[in-house]
């Protein structure tokens, strides 16, 4: 089991590896959404940006195709939730 730290909600929890971030963030009745996203949001398929995350700490695996797109202009840690594989203790901090 890994460790998912979300930083600015004080919580932490375990996951299988492999899990994606924002099914496991939404299981732990987590938000990676902010304002009307937490409604209005492509549910996981990377065409809304909504759920973009910083990682603060561990390590992930280089940004797909979809995140490359979306994300060309941010920092290299800031990821989508919904693209994030889990395959290490993380420490996240959200954009909520």
């Amino acid at each position: 089991m890994l460790e998912v730290q979300f930083e600015d909600q004080n919580r932490t929890f375990k996951v299988e590896p492999g899990a994606n971030l924002r099914e496991a963030a939404i299981s732990q009745k987590l938000s990676v959404y902010s304002h009307v996203f937490k409604i209005l949001n492509c549910r996981g398929r990377g065409l809304c940006t909504s759920c973009k995350v910083e990682i603060v700490s561990g390590n992930v695996d280089p940004r797909n195709d979809i995140e490359n797109e979306k994300l060309k202009d941010k920092a290299p840690d800031i990821r989508l939730a919904c693209q994030l594989t889990v395959n290490d203790n993380l420490v996240v901090r959200t954009h909520v």
